[in-house]
């Protein structure tokens, strides 16, 4: 008796729930798949079974394309699969940041929805080490929604890294602008160095160009004056003494001696002369008288 009422309330469930299944219509049908299959996603993620949960999110958009929930929820499992699985090529940091920016667009959202969705980019783009865009994200987050205290701690927090590096690029920058201008500068010093020691060499090499080089007036002074080279160097012939002439120099000492008798001999002369002048001149001496 007891068997029979149970097969009985069996039978009799299962006809309800075949009445139902056929009284609804595809779309709420399709609403009650999309439901489970988001419900099962949300159970495996809770429970870290990331991939599981992405599988579940991606058939549940199958049977409604544009449920928030799935979508959102999908972005989030995709970036956690990624996260826990780097080496895995299939999985792309920009299929992540597509589902999300692919939600932020919808308008239909409201502020508070799309603002949740940019602050979950920004902190997958800080994940990646993308800092500038994380922090337009969370700019663009807290502009929907400027109360939110997580976003604005992921602002500050970023804001002071992009800071620091935009920083540190400038002082590269600079330290790289220095160091070019230093290679030049020690580039043109090398090459007048080499200049210097090329010419340096070269004069060395060819003495004789730098001798035609030479002013042209050195050139006169040097050898295109025959007459005065041969006026300031006689030759040797000019200066030879002809046969019969006295040798020059310091003359005999007997020819300087009869020399000097004569002079004094007409030296004698010229003072008697001058006596006998003095005479005239002086003539009779004639006592005076006195005037008094």
């Amino acid at each position: 008796m007891g068997k029979y009422l149970y097969n009985s309330y069996i039978g009799i469930a299962f006809v309800v729930t075949m009445f139902l299944l056929l009284g609804t219509t595809d779309a709420e049908a399709q609403y009650l798949r999309e439901r489970g299959l988001v419900r099962q996603g949300n159970s495996s993620f809770e429970r870290r079974n990331y991939r599981t949960s992405l599988n579940r999110y991606n058939q549940a958009l199958e049977h409604d394309s544009t449920s928030y929930e799935a979508l959102y929820n999908r972005a989030n499992a995709h970036h956690q699969v990624r996260r826990t699985n780097p080496q895995d090529s299939t999985l792309k940091a920009e299929t992540t940041y597509g589902y999300y920016e692919q939600i932020a667009a919808d308008t239909l959202l409201s502020d508070m929805q799309r603002a949740e969705v940019l602050r979950n980019l920004g902190e997958s783009l800080f994940s990646e080490e993308k800092y500038e865009a994380a922090l337009n994200a969370f700019r663009e987050s807290l502009r929907l929604n400027p109360d939110d205290k997580e976003t604005k701690y992921d602002y500050v927090l970023t804001k002071r890294i992009v800071d620091q590096k935009r920083q540190q690029q400038q002082n590269q920058q600079n330290q790289d602008n220095n160091q070019q201008q230093d290679n030049q500068q020690d580039n043109q010093q090398n090459n007048q160095n080499n200049q210097n020691q090329n010419q340096d060499q070269e004069q060395k090499q060819n003495p004789d160009q730098n001798q035609d080089n030479k002013p042209q007036n050195d050139k006169n002074q040097e050898g295109d004056n025959p007459d005065k080279e041969q006026e300031n160097n006689p030759q040797e012939g000019d200066n030879k003494p002809e046969e019969g002439d006295a040798p020059q120099g310091d003359e005999p000492r007997e020819l300087k001696s009869d020399q000097e008798r004569m002079l004094d001999a007409i030296q004698a002369e010229e003072d008697k002369t001058q006596d006998k002048l003095k005479e005239k001149k002086r003539g009779v001496v004639i006592p005076g008288k006195k005037n008094w």
